[in-house]
């Protein structure tokens, strides 16, 4: 942002991880951006995060569309719903004028992705989705490398998405990503950051992709002997990786509420824990 523009003004639509990690953001750099409101449906979260950001009770919504009735207020709004919650606030946020930030994916099909497409290109409004990713300076390494020529014609990239275990439990069995027809594909939910990545990387559309994996570990045919349906109730919970009272149980009153690997520590590392149970 050049030297003494105003700080750009916010909505965030959706007050979960990314809702408030963009939130924190603007804390961070308020000469650049500041939050003036939010829409979350849940109340804790919706009160925590306009505490945060000294949001007046009038601007702290539970549903988006009593921010959408007002006039613009905002400079551009963040939509950070869910993967099937995309539509609808960007076409309603863009016919008012404001400029949107679209949280990834940016929709779980092709009809839906060029309806949101329309919808900015009507309102000749600015539309970015949040494929962070490209702008990390390791990023810029790579693409300054394969652009100079020095590898030569790429002909195909071997690219591996190291979802870590627990991650694999927190988003994908217990999460809101746990059902496709919720959510998205784990191929849409989690690697659609690696698909902009490759594609931006190498300069020009694929011709073929290929993914390979299997969903046949977390069934009732690997369940622990002795294991319960609720962690709080298992027999094995001591021993296991996957424990939601070792990956959760205190988070709430430690800090910042957020996912098990922003947090880090004693939280996910079983060695780490003050009893040093394994």
């Amino acid at each position: 942002m050049p030297t003494g523009m105003p700080a750009v003004s916010l909505a965030v639509i959706g007050a979960g991880s990314r809702g408030t990690s963009y939130g924190r953001w603007a804390l961070a750099n308020p000469s650049r951006a500041r939050v003036v409101a939010v829409a979350e449906p849940r109340q804790v979260r919706r009160d925590r995060f306009a505490a945060e950001h000294g949001i007046a009770a009038a601007d702290a919504a539970a549903d988006w569309r009593e921010l959408a009735a007002r006039e613009r207020f905002a400079d551009a709004v963040l939509v950070c719903t869910q993967d099937r919650m995309h539509a609808e606030p960007v076409e309603a946020f863009a016919a008012l004028g404001y400029h949107l930030l679209l949280e990834k994916p940016m929709a779980p099909d092709e009809q839906t992705c060029r309806r949101i497409v329309a919808a900015g290109e009507r309102a000749g409004v600015m539309l970015a989705v949040g494929h962070v990713m490209r702008y990390t300076p390791y990023t810029a390494a790579v693409k300054q490398i394969v652009d100079s020529g020095r590898l030569g014609d790429i002909m195909s990239v071997d690219h591996l998405e190291p979802v870590g275990f627990w991650h694999q439990a927190h988003s994908y069995v217990r999460g809101n990503w746990r059902r496709a027809d919720l959510a998205t594909s784990m191929l849409m939910a989690k690697s659609c950051h690696d698909l902009d990545w490759l594609q931006y990387i190498v300069g020009q559309p694929p011709q073929r992709l290929s993914s390979f994996g299997r969903l046949s570990h977390f069934t009732r045919d690997h369940q622990p002997e002795g294991s319960a349906d609720r962690c709080v109730d298992c027999a094995v919970e001591a021993s296991c990786a996957y424990s939601a009272a070792r990956l959760y149980g205190g988070l709430l009153s430690r800090g910042p509420h957020r996912r098990p690997h922003q947090r880090g520590g004693e939280a996910l590392n079983p060695a780490a824990r003050e009893d040093g149970r394994r």
